[in-house]
């Protein structure tokens, strides 16, 4: 099988596994709102908000969009900086980290789900596969 049709392929349960509930729970987690909310939770529930779009890798006004969102459903709230008044902080409020903690275990226990179901070998390959693959894409990004 040649590499084109192994990428179509894969490019094909990509997109299936995205439709499933683990995938979805995970891809909550490495976005948007929930993302921000586990990333403050584990940074000591604060943050400024350039940090926030660094860790996102996204602007600062979606970030700001997000947060707003966030801060509406009483998750987080912002204050000016006490040491420099032009940076706005981001602090996690306890329903926020309430929330952070119920999306990771929900991701996590649906995902064990998933490893039960492959069984001990091939998650545990599975699993090797996905460390080698991120370590290609961490080297591939660093030479563009």
């Amino acid at each position: 099988m040649s590499f084109d049709t192994m990428a179509d392929k894969l490019l094909q349960g990509l997109e299936a596994m995205a439709r499933n509930t683990p995938h979805k729970l995970v891809s909550e987690l490495s976005h948007g709102e929930i993302f921000l909310l586990g990333w403050l939770l584990s940074n000591d529930g604060v943050a400024g908000s350039s940090a926030l779009s660094g860790a996102m890798k996204t602007s600062t006004a979606r970030v700001a969009a997000a947060v707003k969102s966030m801060e509406r459903k009483g998750w987080v709230y912002r204050e000016s900086d006490q040491e420099d008044q032009r940076r706005t902080m981001v602090y996690l409020t306890p329903a926020g980290k309430e929330q952070a903690i119920v999306c990771r275990e929900r991701a996590r226990n649906a995902l064990k789900e998933l490893l039960e179901e492959l069984g001990e070998e091939d998650a545990g390959e599975y699993l090797r596969l996905i460390g080698r693959l991120n370590q290609i894409v961490s080297r591939m990004q660093a030479n563009r």
